[in-house]
């Protein structure tokens, strides 16, 4: 499965190095080229260095047939940009977005994109440990 993912962070490298290590073929997109050190030397792991909003990026990015479209920057506002001019220009079925803001978060997901909310999981985390009222 070819799959790309904009951000190379935290996120987006160990997410692109366990993806690689379970066969598939990623592309890396990152503005900062600096963000490209965390990304295993691979030969099925493809980095870009430049912005996505440049349309010879994200023609590179998406010459070919990409199965799925992963966006996580640290800008909420960018991700949701991102993903859907490339889910449209490209025809992309499944984009992924990390969103911060839950409420912001909700809006994308009956919109139909699927979301992942960090602070929702954080949050469903401290509740469980932190346990019922007394």
């Amino acid at each position: 499965m070819r799959i790309v993912i904009l951000g190379s962070g935290r996120v987006g490298s160990h997410l692109a190095n366990a993806l690689v290590n379970k066969g598939h073929t990623i592309v890396v997109v990152d503005d900062k080229d600096r963000k490209f050190k965390s990304l295993e030397d691979h030969p099925d792991i493809h980095r870009i260095h430049g912005n996505i909003f440049d349309e010879k990026i994200s023609d590179q990015a998406c010459t070919e047939k990409v199965d799925k479209f992963v966006v996580v920057t640290g800008n909420d506002n960018i991700n949701v940009m991102v993903a859907q001019a490339i889910q449209k220009k490209y025809q992309i079925q499944e984009v992924y977005i990390r969103i911060f803001d839950p409420d912001l978060a909700d809006v994308y997901r009956m919109l139909g994109f699927e979301i992942i909310c960090p602070t929702n999981y954080t949050i469903s985390e401290f509740m469980k440990l932190l346990g019922p009222k007394k």
